[in-house]
């Protein structure tokens, strides 16, 4: 019986993955088969832009079937494509069409989530929490897929849209060391409308207050997962991340104000 040879795909920073043939592999964790569900569920609304489950191996890793294209870890620098107006549209309407596919996923009784492990609250949905242009397969100014449901749970449309705005205008403060190959001298009130605009979201009251938040969930989060001893989370601090949270989040808190009055 031949054997599919492996090779790691790059990235991956927090978790291990290896590409087998058309397939993808990773170690199972607590909520590998409920994630497995939700991909399941919403394949079959007919939202096909992420990977197909495929269940488990005969080493117990997931299977996810491979999406071939481009990813911010396999074109250094990140090219500026990732960046055009047209993929921020397509982005938009993407996550749009994922919330009404994922409108009517029940999960599972005592399904474990990654993020916020516990039941759904009233009003929420299953949200990516993590879809940023490094969790992005492309091509040119084509959206092909979203991948890494590995922190996917329970949460609200606004935080979601909050991180998209955090992560594809994206916000910075103007402080900020610019190292994804983004615009220094991007146009922020214009991009974030056109994200809004894409999407179809209207009821924008309170977004920048939920950047900020969402801001510091992550901020807080890798300060304490470094604080344990966490190896990738320690790097992900020395490497500046934290700081250049706690920059956005001052920025927005000082500036937030203007920001959001040209949104509404």
């Amino acid at each position: 019986m031949s054997i599919t040879p492996e090779e790691r795909l790059l990235g991956g920073r927090l978790t291990v993955v290896v590409r087998a043939g058309d397939t993808v592999r990773r170690l199972p964790m607590p909520w590998s088969s409920e994630v497995q569900r939700l991909l399941t569920h919403v394949r079959s609304r007919g939202f096909l832009l992420v990977p197909e489950p495929l269940g488990f191996d005969e080493q117990g890793r997931e299977i996810l079937r491979y999406i071939e294209g481009d990813t911010s870890a396999t074109v250094t620098p990140w090219p500026g494509s990732l960046w055009s107006d047209e993929l921020l549209v397509e982005v938009g309407k993407t996550v749009a069409a994922y919330h009404r596919a994922v409108a009517d996923f029940v999960p599972s009784i005592g399904a474990h989530w990654q993020y916020r492990p516990r039941a759904l609250l009233t009003g929420e949905i299953i949200c990516h929490h993590d879809f940023a242009p490094y969790n992005a397969v492309f091509k040119g100014g084509r959206l092909l897929g979203m991948v890494d449901w590995e922190g996917a749970g329970p949460g609200t449309i606004q935080e979601e849209i909050a991180f998209l705005a955090w992560q594809w205008v994206p916000l910075s403060s103007p402080e900020a060391e610019i190292n994804n190959g983004s615009d220094p001298e991007v146009d922020q009130v214009a991009r974030l409308r056109l994200l809004l605009d894409s999407y179809g979201y209207e009821d924008r009251a309170g977004l920048v207050d939920a950047v900020i938040e969402r801001v510091e969930i992550s901020r807080s989060g890798i300060e304490e997962r470094a604080d344990a001893g966490g190896l990738p989370y320690i790097e992900l601090r020395n490497e500046g991340y934290t700081r250049g949270m706690e920059s956005l989040i001052r920025h927005l808190e000082q500036n937030g104000r203007s920001l959001q009055s040209a949104i509404e």
